[in-house]
């Protein structure tokens, strides 16, 4: 009987370390805005099933102004008549002073402030899609935004695909 517990705790060990190896062989999140891939200091992570994205850099990509207060932690994106607002380790966020919950709060990782990508760029009115097998999300904003004006996105940080 023992040596049957022996065997199958063997087998066990031997499946988990293939688990482990493929786990940790995952590739990097990638993130492709109208067809070009953002670059990032910090690379985005997966939360709580949601990916994080650098704050600075997908609100850069998507036109948006940011302000950052240190003291409250808050972070406020403001593009044309549309202000979204949201605090670290919060999980509500306001789009245009309407109170949203999220799935995830924005958090801080190696000094980077990092938000729920899909939450904010919808947001702002884009559609977004993941890729699972490929780890690509894809925010389509087109040439036009809602006040039919041509959107900025001058200070994104972009790498050819």
């Amino acid at each position: 009987m023992r040596k049957k517990i022996n065997i199958i705790l063997c087998v066990l060990l031997v499946i988990s370390m293939f688990t482990g190896i493929a786990a940790s062989a995952q590739q990097p999140i990638s993130v492709v805005f109208d067809g070009r891939t953002l670059q990032f200091d910090v690379p985005p992570a997966t939360i709580d099933g949601r990916t994080m994205v650098p704050m600075r850099v997908i609100f850069e990509a998507l036109g948006a102004e940011i302000n950052w207060n240190d003291r409250t932690r808050t972070i406020t994106a403001t593009r044309d008549n549309l202000t979204i607002v949201a605090t670290i380790g919060s999980r509500t966020m306001t789009v245009n002073g309407v109170r949203t919950e999220m799935d995830v709060a924005p958090t801080v990782i190696d000094g980077r402030t990092l938000v729920p990508v899909r939450f904010v760029s919808e947001a702002f009115g884009t559609e977004v899609e993941w890729d699972a097998n490929t780890r690509i999300v894809s925010i389509f904003v087109g040439l036009i935004d809602d006040d039919n004006i041509t959107m900025n996105t001058s200070n994104a940080k972009f790498v050819d695909r």
